[in-house]
């Protein structure tokens, strides 16, 4: 990765954002390179990726009615 400092550090900076699929193609080819050649980080973008993943698919459950009712339940008046 280009620049002073510790290229997994830049990595770091440019993984949310390539996740996001905003980088610039010369970011994208930068960001790529770095993880192909370090296990660490794609190790860690793989985790990030099966997050996001998780994220958006629980996201879409809909809660089941007794749990809902559960939670209900527990509010308290103000």
């Amino acid at each position: 990765m280009s620049g002073c400092g510790d290229p997994c550090d830049k990595c770091e900076q440019l993984m949310q954002p390539y996740l996001d699929r905003v980088l610039d193609e010369a970011e994208r080819a930068e960001a790529e390179s770095h993880l192909e050649a370090c296990g660490y980080c794609a190790k860690r973008f793989r985790f990030e990726e099966q997050l996001r993943q998780f994220v958006r698919s629980a996201c879409c459950e809909e809660m089941r009615p007794e749990l809902g009712a559960k939670l209900a339940s527990l509010r308290t008046s103000a």
